[in-house]
């Protein structure tokens, strides 16, 4: 295969990369460029391997829906077609940084004759992916609006952040509407929440970057 290359045993960030698949690097990605478009053949595994991936769809009604952020280590894509091929992605993925790196994955390179590692990888990925979903299930249903997104927050700061002592730099281009989705919430609650944490000196931020004081006592 042209311009790809083995993966065999390296990381990216804090998730182990499936060894033994071969992934091809997309080239640097600018803020805002889309890796595949809502309605395309979803043939593809994607990683990141750095900057930050939006996985949005659009609804019947017009309203974005945000299922996710995905950061370096992280894999994405619609695991159904591992198992049917000819099946198309229901969302968009969309860069939220400058210099985001992108590898894919073919499904035809993907087979029972892979190493066992590869493919128990991809499982473990599956998995992940889906107590994530159940979380923010569990979040919406049994926390308040401030809880949710405060957790939000705390949970991209978690795997994504850059630690400088007690203090985390979150360099993210996230609106206040972004955060909304991504917590269950209205904007104008998001607006509220992040004000009194500022006032509170518990973050201080602007439209691209959240700088947090400690992660340790973020929710008190």
């Amino acid at each position: 295969m042209n311009n790809s290359n083995i993966v065999s045993g390296y990381t990216f960030g804090k998730n182990i990369n499936p060894v033994g698949l071969m992934f091809m690097p997309s080239g640097k990605l600018e803020k805002f460029q889309t890796v595949f478009h809502q309605g395309d053949l979803a043939n593809k595994l994607f990683i990141v391997k750095s900057g930050f991936v939006k996985l949005c769809e659009l609804s019947q009604s017009g309203e974005e829906i945000i299922h996710d952020i995905k950061s370096e280590g992280e894999i994405f894509g619609e695991w159904d077609s591992l198992f049917h091929p000819g099946i198309h992605f229901r969302y968009s993925a969309i860069t939220l940084s400058d210099n985001t790196e992108v590898h894919a994955i073919k499904f035809s390179e993907t087979s029972i004759e892979q190493p066992f590692n590869s493919i128990s990888g991809l499982s473990n990925l599956v998995l992940e992916d889906l107590k994530k979903l159940a979380l923010r299930h569990q979040r919406l249903l049994n926390n308040d609006a401030a809880y949710r997104i405060k957790e939000t927050l705390l949970n991209l700061a978690r795997k994504a952040g850059q630690k400088f002592g007690d203090e985390t730099l979150l360099k993210i281009w996230l609106s206040h509407e972004d955060i909304a989705k991504l917590a269950d919430t209205s904007r104008q609650t998001v607006t509220a929440v992040m004000n009194q944490l500022k006032n509170k000196n518990k973050i201080t931020y602007s439209r691209d970057r959240i700088l947090f004081r400690s992660l340790t006592d973020f929710h008190n």
